[in-house]
């Protein structure tokens, strides 16, 4: 899968403590074995659609990626497939909040 990263979502990382910085990077790893199927089936993203939330500057529809236990991606797919990253929430009830 091919992967785009939002500058929100960069910057989210670069401020997070080491272990969060350290998920994000295997997040990023295992994103790029994964083929959509994959990915929505695999148990440790907890892949889900958050109804309702689409990305402002695009319209597309927002989903969910767990990153860590309380952390949470952001992302929206465009067709490729590619996943785009979007932002990083390190507390898991504020990712879902518009």
């Amino acid at each position: 899968m091919r992967i785009e990263v939002r500058p929100a979502f960069d910057a989210a990382v670069m401020a997070a403590e080491l272990p969060l910085r350290k998920a994000a990077a295997k997040m990023l790893s295992l994103l790029q074995a994964l083929d959509l199927l994959q990915l929505r089936n695999h148990p440790g993203f907890n892949f889900e659609k958050l109804h309702g939330m689409i990305e402002p500057s695009t319209g597309l529809q927002l989903y969910s990626l767990r990153v860590t236990g309380t952390a949470r991606a952001i992302v929206c797919l465009l067709n490729g497939p590619t996943i785009v990253l979007v932002s990083l929430h390190t507390q898991h009830d504020k990712a879902y909040r518009k």
